[in-house]
């Protein structure tokens, strides 16, 4: 069966995306209301506390009329988001949404693209729409979703939530709304043949996001990083020919990388022990010279479940990506930690 993924892929315009962020946060309420305000609570300044929990409260006393045998308070909130699909928007037209609504005790307009205000316009924003008792907040697609990724790292058992952080990372990928896409893969028993031929394979079944580099992960490391270079949909017949489809990619693929995937399709029963990846597998191929070893070390608590996204500039502020070869990234990222 294809992947099917709940967002909306090939709709494209600022609309849709934030009716995807809406139906995002309205499934992590559903979910769970309290994962939801986390999730609210982690993109935001810690100066603002967004709750939506009931607080219950027993012999409440109060300035006047005695003491309260039971009390129940839910803070009253507002939240206005406005996306972009790229850049900033209209500083004045932002001001200008704080104006038309009533005041509540929390008021929050959160602005999302791909890339942020500088400090003195956010603080510019802030000084205006505090007329209006509203706090201004500007964020990256990339640290929206390095944000969900976190939230779903602190339930990991709950797989409903992992697998909407997996579709929303998916969607922002495919709809090109997160750059320098650093996608970390475990591997396990996989490894040394992600290593000795220079690629990764998953299920066709998972789907397929663009991304820039993938990390090799095992052991609690990302031990190696590779700058996708070709991806292609194969399958090895009974005969031994090996057929595949292009994905992503804009040449043809070569026999030494036909090579390459036939002979990890052979010896991968030998090294894991079980199963066949003849057909219905997605390979990402990378050069020799874009397959770097690193060390770029997980210090949370946990294993790696399923996949992890990074944006190498805005998530681990690496500079001048863009500029950087594949070695140069390896060796910046031991000395990061995650």
């Amino acid at each position: 069966m294809g992947f099917i993924n709940p967002f909306q892929i090939y709709s494209k315009g600022e609309n849709t995306i934030t009716n995807n962020i809406l139906l995002l946060l309205s499934n992590l309420y559903r979910i769970n209301p309290k994962i939801y305000e986390l999730f609210i609570n982690s993109v935001l300044p810690e100066n603002i506390n967004y709750e939506i929990i009931p607080v219950f409260t027993q012999q409440k006393s109060q300035k006047e009329g005695g003491i309260i045998d039971g009390h129940i308070q839910t803070k009253a909130t507002k939240i206005i988001i406005e996306t972009k699909i790229a850049g900033l928007d209209n500083t004045e037209k932002l001001i200008n949404y704080c104006k038309n609504e009533n005041l509540s005790e929390t008021n929050i307009l959160i602005h999302i693209s791909d890339s942020t205000f500088d400090e003195t316009t956010i603080k510019y924003i802030n000084q205006e729409t505090r007329i209006y008792n509203f706090n201004f907040v500007s964020i990256t697609f990339s640290e929206l979703i390095s944000s969900l990724q976190e939230i779903a790292d602190e339930y990991p058992f709950n797989e409903e939530l992992y697998r909407l952080s997996k579709d929303f990372y998916y969607y922002c990928g495919s709809m090109g709304l997160i750059k320098n896409v650093f996608r970390i893969v475990p591997c396990n028993k996989s490894f040394e043949l992600n290593k000795k031929y220079h690629l990764y394979f998953q299920p066709e079944s998972r789907g397929y996001s663009n991304h820039q580099f993938t990390g090799i992960y095992t052991a609690k490391e990302v031990k190696y990083i590779g700058k996708v270079n070709k991806v292609f949909l194969a399958e090895l017949t009974e005969e031994g020919t090996l057929i595949t489809k292009k994905i992503s990619g804009n040449v043809k693929i070569t026999n030494e990388e036909k090579n390459r995937i036939i002979n990890a399709i052979r010896e991968f029963p030998e090294i894991y022990g079980y199963g066949d990846i003849s057909k219905g597998h997605i390979f990402f191929l990378f050069d020799d010279n874009d397959f770097c070893p690193t060390k770029f070390k997980k210090t949370s608590k946990y294993g790696l479940l399923g996949s992890r996204l990074f944006d190498l500039k805005a998530d681990l502020e690496i500079k001048n990506v863009e500029k950087l070869s594949t070695l140069e990234i390896a060796e910046k990222l031991n000395d990061i930690t995650w």
